[in-house]
């Protein structure tokens, strides 16, 4: 509790710095809201009427009826000419000319589980690789092969393995994905299939980083079911109190730790973050306070975070911030309001609409549901568990895409 008694106090003069020194820099000039671009690449914060944020919302409580886990596997409609919307944004960046050539796309991969997004961004930005979710499932049932066993949901809870790949499959970029994986059995499973997929990484072109520690709000350690360490997939590896019979402990560090040993710079300015992604078994808003250095100086063009209140009403292992009995509580407004005030405009991602459900008479849906903004006025309640996609307005082109995606707010 004290943990997050402090973390909210950081938001707060956080805010308080925002709204008396630079409410100008992330509203627009003269504190204006509106959907207009300006020059210098920087979206201005567009505000939702009450009429636009009623149809949306009465849009999204339909759509639960329509497709009930629309909101757990969606369909990632922004993940689009990734690539073009990264270079763009890097190139107004402040960052120097120098340090553009110099720095890798850049993304982290929290809650690292089978690989999978960090395959569909190696396939993004760097197609030439050959490291997308096509050959990663591949080189996943191999191995299980080799061990003669089969591993849980080896194509991905939303079936990732059978997601299309990019058109593109030449390009080589530099690019750096870090991908954090607590589970010891995982990790281990994650290496040999990165034996397979990327046996050799010259200077140059795609890395994929595997590391076996978790990220949280403060540096230390934490303890994880005994069956971690041997079940790769496992629905019993989950976090455990300190102190559990059997339990073992893993190290966890915080983003900005990570980022300041790993990226080490003679200025205070951390490297620029393309997307930080995070599915943390429901300690997402800790793995957010450990990032408050990245997200306060808006290095990270992108987040992307799981909201899963379940997690802490489920039977033998509640766990997690989020949901009613969440230790400690946080909420999804307060988690997103505090990313509006540093900058960011934050959407519920979803599963549009396929041929089957038009056939049958369902109409068109959003490819995002806007959260920033007064667009969304109370928690949603979702069937399952939802993402959030988040860009900082700084990142004028980023930004602007997510708002276009979001149809119903612009009606």
């Amino acid at each position: 509790q004290k943990k997050v008694d402090d973390m909210k106090q950081r938001m707060e003069h956080v805010k308080s710095i925002q709204r008396s020194s630079s409410a100008s820099a992330i509203l627009g000039v003269g504190g204006v809201r509106s959907s207009t671009k300006q020059t210098n690449k920087q979206l201005n914060r567009h505000t939702c009427t009450k009429d636009q944020e009623t149809l949306q919302s009465n849009r999204l409580q339909k759509r639960f009826s329509e497709w009930w886990s629309h909101s757990a596997c969606p369909d990632q409609v922004w993940m689009d000419h990734i690539d073009t919307l990264f270079a763009d944004a890097t190139s107004t960046s402040t960052t120097t000319q120098q340090q553009q050539q110099q720095q890798p796309y850049l993304v982290l991969d929290i809650g690292c589980n089978k690989g999978y997004t960090s395959a569909d961004f190696l396939d993004a930005l760097s197609p030439g690789t050959n490291m997308n979710p096509h050959t990663l499932v591949t080189a996943i049932r191999a191995i299980a092969k080799e061990d003669d066993t089969k591993f849980d949901r080896d194509g991905g809870v939303c079936n990732d393995s059978k997601k299309a790949l990019n058109r593109d499959r030449s390009t080589v970029r530099d690019v750096e994905v870090h991908c954090f994986e607590p589970s010891p059995a995982t990790y281990e499973m994650l290496i040999r299939a990165h034996t397979k997929l990327m046996p050799k990484e010259e200077d140059g072109g795609a890395k994929w980083f595997i590391h076996n520690k978790g990220l949280h709000g403060t540096n230390g350690e934490m303890s994880w079911h005994s069956a971690c360490a041997h079940a790769v997939g496992d629905e019993l590896c989950t976090i455990v109190d300190e102190g559990t019979s059997d339990a073992i402990t893993v190290p966890v560090v915080t983003v900005d730790t990570f980022l300041e040993e790993t990226y080490p710079s003679s200025s205070s300015e951390l490297p620029l973050v393309h997307m930080l992604k995070i599915d943390a078994e429901g300690l997402d808003p800790a793995v957010l306070q450990g990032s408050m250095n990245v997200l306060t100086q808006n290095r990270a063009i992108m987040v992307m975070f799981e909201f899963n209140p379940g997690l802490s009403e489920k039977g033998d292992h509640p766990h997690g911030m989020w949901g009613r009995n969440g230790n400690p509580r946080v909420t999804l407004m307060e988690v997103t309001s505090w990313l509006d005030d540093i900058g960011y405009d934050c959407y519920l991602d979803t599963h549009l609409p396929d041929e089957n459900e038009k056939n049958k008479g369902v109409l068109e849906a959003p490819g995002l549901y806007r959260i920033t903004g007064d667009c969304m006025s109370k928690e949603p309640s979702v069937r399952g568990w939802a993402n959030v996609v988040c860009a900082s307005r700084k990142y004028g082109n980023v930004a602007e895409r997510l708002l276009e995606l979001a149809t119903v707010v612009q009606t």
